[in-house]
C-alpha cells in the first residue's frame, strides 16, 4: 500500500485551488447553501431527539428504522418550527422483552422545573407499572425536590438529560471503543482468571457520559476494546460504581 504524504507545499496548493474555484461562486450562493432556514427550537428537538433513538437502540430497544432515518425537514414537516414537547414522546419495547417499555418525554423550556411543573409528565403516564424505565428530557433546571419527587414516583428506573447533552451523539465519535457489558458468568471467570476482587478492578463513574448513554448500573463490568493508532488492539476492562 502505498501512503502519500502531504507537505505545506501541497496544502498551499491546495488553498489556492480552492481559492479560485470559489471565486466562481458569489457569495449569495455560498450563504443560501450552508443555511438553515428553520428555526432553532426545531433544529434543538431533532438532534435531540435523533440521540435518543440511536441511545435505545444501542440499549437494545427496538426502534423503526423510519425513526432513525428521518431527515430535518421531515421532522419539521411532521412536528412543525415550534415542535410542541409533549408530541416528541417516544415509546418502545426492548428486543429481547417486548413486555418492558421504556417511555422518553420532553419538557419544554420554562424558568424552573418545579414539583408543580411535573404534572405534564405524569399526565403522560397513565400506567406506572408497565414502564421498564423512564427517560425525561429536560430544557431548564430542576429543583432538588422535583426531582426527588420525580425519582420516586415510578417504580422503574428514571433518568433525567439535558437537551444540550443531546445534540451530538458522543457514542458515534470515530475514536470511540468499542464496549461489551460482561455476564454475571463472564463477570465471575474474569475475576476467577485474573485472582481478583471486584474492587481491584479500574473503575467507570455510573455518572460518566459513555455509562450515562449506555444506562450502565453499578456492579456491571465493561469490556472495552480499543483499536486504530499506534496499536492493533487493547482491551480493558472496567467495574462501574
Amino acid at each position: 500500500m502505498t501512503h502519500t504524504t502531504l507537505t505545506s507545499a501541497h496544502y498551499s496548493l491546495l488553498s489556492l485551488s480552492v481559492m479560485a474555484t470559489n471565486a466562481n461562486t458569489t457569495a449569495g450562493e455560498c450563504i443560501t447553501a450552508f443555511s438553515d432556514n428553520g428555526t432553532v427550537e426545531s433544529s434543538r428537538y431533532f438532534h435531540a431527539r435523533r440521540t435518543v433513538l440511536e441511545m435505545l437502540r444501542d440499549r437494545g430497544y427496538d426502534v423503526p428504522d423510519s425513526e432513525l432515518t428521518r431527515s430535518l425537514a421531515e421532522f419539521r414537516s411532521l412536528y412543525g418550527q415550534i415542535p410542541d414537547a409533549e408530541t416528541l414522546r417516544i415509546s418502545v419495547s426492548l428486543r429481547s422483552d417486548p413486555s418492558k417499555m421504556v417511555l422518553v418525554v420532553f419538557m419544554g423550556p420554562v424558568d424552573i422545573i418545579k414539583k408543580q411543573t411535573l404534572k405534564s409528565i405524569h399526565d403522560q403516564i397513565p400506567d406506572k407499572g408497565k414502564l421498564n424505565g423512564l427517560l425525561v428530557i429536560v430544557q431548564s433546571k430542576m429543583t432538588s425536590y422535583a426531582k426527588k419527587e420525580l425519582m420516586e414516583s415510578y417504580p422503574s428506573k428514571v433518568e433525567i438529560f439535558e437537551i444540550t447533552d443531546l445534540l451530538v451523539n458522543m457514542a458515534k465519535h470515530l475514536l470511540q471503543p468499542k464496549y461489551e457489558v460482561l455476564t454475571a458468568d463472564e463477570k465471575q471467570a474474569l475475576l476467577m482468571k485474573h485472582n481478583l476482587e471486584e474492587k481491584q478492578l479500574p473503575l467507570m463513574l455510573k455518572t460518566e457520559a459513555i455509562a450515562r448513554y449506555y444506562g450502565w448500573e453499578k456492579g456491571q463490568v465493561v469490556k472495552i476494546t480499543h483499536t486504530g493508532g499506534l496499536i492493533h488492539s487493547l482491551v480493558t476492562y472496567r467495574c462501574v460504581v
